[in-house]
């Protein structure tokens, strides 16, 4: 039986609390006993399924868009997410930094996942993830920086259950007072805590889902050849309740980037306002409006979202959030001004 299979914190990590058939408990059985031989060509979805869970509790992508997915197919993107992890533990020598970080660009990423070979989970890469698990466990280095909170965050993802504007103005509201506040005090920066709300309603649905973006890793490898792969690859993820990325993590006050994964929620929450506060000084005062026109909700979704933001109508449903918030009295959590 592998070492650290039958804690009860790993028994959480590996299963939903609704999960309790007699087929789950068969497949999940090949886990007990140690029988992880698994890969591309793999059978068993629920086994799969618990891989990927742990997978995404370490902070790896497991779909080859780069986005953390729980399906249970042993895909192009959960076969990357474990060589990464062999990578990085030293645990596969024919997998090395260029293989991974293969030439692509945003278009022809996802396409290009074929050039890393297939790899097989083994006894020894799941006993290690196990070791690893229970150590993060143990130090706190989890998502959210809390145990109940990543599981909760692991199996919201799971579920693919996204919270509406009422939820996250319960869950996160309070949150978002305190971060502009902070804000305020620390940066003498105005950011009305229904934007932050709108962001986050916008940008995960109030769910931490990471997403790791393959391009960037890519060129991150070539420009910083010595850095930690690790951190490299953290740097090339969105992270939080904001999906601010990686490598701006000077930009929100963090130390590193592998930092931001395990940022408790209400820093996610600040991390929002403060990179709202890094904008232009021309687009700034419009966060401290209660009464924003149609121009700024253009002007915020390009600063956030890119150039293409108009592509995929990120104004229009940052607008209507915006509006749901201030329906359900928003603006009541802090000053409105203009």
């Amino acid at each position: 039986m592998l070492t650290n299979i039958t804690d009860q914190r790993i028994q959480q990590i590996l299963t939903l609390p609704e999960d309790g058939t007699k087929q789950w408990e068969k497949d999940l059985e090949r886990l007990r006993s140690g029988d992880v031989t698994l890969n591309r060509r793999t059978a068993g979805e629920n086994t799969i399924k618990a891989v990927q869970r742990m997978l995404i509790f370490l902070g790896y992508s497991t779909a080859s868009s780069g986005s953390f997915l729980i399906d249970g197919d042993f895909g192009r993107g959960t076969n990357r997410a474990v060589a990464q992890f062999q990578l990085e533990h030293g645990l596969n020598p024919a997998i090395g930094r260029d293989i991974l970080a293969y030439p692509c660009s945003w278009n022809n990423a996802r396409s290009r996942i074929v050039g890393i070979p297939d790899v097989t989970l083994d006894i020894a890469t799941m006993e290690k993830m196990l070791e690893v698990c229970i150590a993060a466990i143990d130090k706190q280095e989890v998502s959210c920086g809390d145990f109940d909170e990543a599981l909760n965050q692991l199996n919201l993802l799971h579920r693919r259950k996204l919270m509406t504007c009422r939820q996250i103005l319960e869950k996160y509201g309070e949150l978002a007072v305190q971060a502009t506040q902070k804000l305020q005090e620390d940066k003498e920066v105005t950011v009305l805590p229904i934007w932050v709300l709108s962001i986050i309603r916008q940008e995960t649905a109030g769910v931490v889902r990471p997403r790791f973006e393959q391009h960037i890793l890519s060129s991150r490898v070539k420009d910083d050849p010595d850095l930690d792969f690790s951190e490299l690859r953290y740097r090339s993820m969105s992270f939080g309740l904001g999906q601010v990325m990686g490598f701006n993590y000077l930009l929100i006050d963090e130390g590193s980037a592998k930092g931001m994964f395990f940022s408790p929620l209400e820093k996610q929450v600040y991390n929002v306002a403060r990179f709202l506060s890094r904008a232009r000084s021309s687009l700034r005062p419009v966060f401290a409006k209660s009464n924003p026109k149609d121009e700024d909700f253009h002007a915020v979704a390009k600063f956030y979202n890119g150039a293409g933001y108009w592509k995929h109508h990120y104004h229009e449903s940052l607008q209507r959030w915006f509006r749901e918030f201030k329906a359900l009295g928003a603006l009541e959590l802090g000053n409105s001004s203009v």
